[in-house]
């Protein structure tokens, strides 16, 4: 990756004016990443703007000028464009009100860990290997010479804990945990990152997530299921936002091959979000299906639609009742 890091760094010292994306519904990683490279680059003196079509949650509030991100812009005003974590350029969905963003004529950097990365930028700093964006950040700040201070450091740990799921998903290697360590020794508040990531959940939040836990059903394939719809949002006086975190719990299910979390957005579309443990499953693949894409052990999609019921009823024979050979099975 070497090689890829030095065309980032001459790519960087000719710029002047850059411009940082973070995608679509953003989580700690992108985010992380992106507030990262807005404090190295403003110490270089450059003109940083970071840019996100959605609002970051309030759960991140935490990260330095996380409330400077700009949803329009003119990327034509810019030298350079940078892109953090984003498995394919739709991911931005900047591509939808500016489609020749990634044509080339502003040079973008693309900085990714998803399998499912299309490559789309000038420069691709694509290591799948990697357990998260911010770790490929971080090494290649090691490499560019950038002084990573507590405030970076916070930045670059906020994104490795939110892809490792607090250091406990199975892409918790030693690597993350040297990183994770140095990190907290040059400043990161690791304690701050915890408490407001994973310990920190507003009443309404546990309504939802309440209400996602008596949906769940386990499937007659061994696929633990659940959803929530607009109306249950409604409801609640809840956002999706607050569904964020519990498919974690959903994939605890003893015996389950992956779990499906499947919930609409006030847009008119419908957000699938999958889970495995296991190491013979490839949620990835299930999610390309529609549309989608992540890894192996965690992925999603979103496409336009509504989640809409069905219920079947079975009749089981038992030893005691002899049912009718013409009376159907399902109703």
């Amino acid at each position: 990756m070497e090689d890829q890091y030095q065309k980032v760094k001459e790519s960087i010292k000719k710029a002047q004016k850059i411009l940082l994306i973070a995608h679509k519904n953003p989580d700690g990683d992108t985010l992380g990443a992106v507030t990262a490279f807005n404090i190295a680059l403003k110490e270089m003196n450059k003109d940083v703007t970071m840019a996100c079509i959605d609002d970051p949650s309030p759960r991140f509030e935490f990260l330095p000028e996380i409330s400077h991100f700009v949803k329009e812009f003119n990327y034509e005003d810019f030298d350079l464009i940078l892109v953090a974590d984003a498995g394919a350029f739709y991911m931005t969905k900047y591509h939808e009100i500016y489609p020749d963003i990634f044509s080339g004529k502003v040079p973008v950097i693309n900085i990714d860990h998803h399998p499912s990365n299309d490559n789309f930028g000038t420069i691709n700093v694509v290591d799948t290997g990697s357990a998260s964006s911010t770790i490929i950040t971080y090494k290649m700040f090691k490499y560019m010479g950038i002084k990573i201070n507590h405030a970076i450091a916070t930045c670059l740990l906020t994104g490795i804990y939110n892809d490792t799921g607090s250091l406990m998903h199975a892409n918790t290697n030693l690597e993350v945990f040297e990183i994770a360590g140095e990190l907290v020794a040059k400043g990161a508040k690791v304690n701050l990152i915890a408490k407001k990531m994973f310990r920190t959940t507003p009443v309404k939040t546990l309504k939802v997530w309440g209400r996602i836990l008596e949906n769940a059903r386990v499937n007659d394939d061994g696929v633990t299921v659940s959803v929530i719809t607009s109306d249950d949002f409604q409801e609640l006086n809840a956002t999706a936002d607050d569904a964020s975190g519990i498919v974690d719990m959903l994939n605890s299910v003893p015996g389950s091959k992956y779990t499906v979390l499947l919930h609409e957005d006030k847009n008119g579309k419908v957000k699938g979000s999958f889970r495995t443990q296991l190491d013979d499953v490839d949620v990835a693949s299930i999610a390309e299906q529609f549309g989608g894409g992540g890894h192996r052990k965690a992925a999603g999609f979103t496409m336009p639609g509504r989640i809409k019921q069905e219920v079947h009823w079975k009749i089981e024979p038992s030893d005691q009742i002899n049912a009718p050979a013409s009376l159907p099975k399902t109703v």
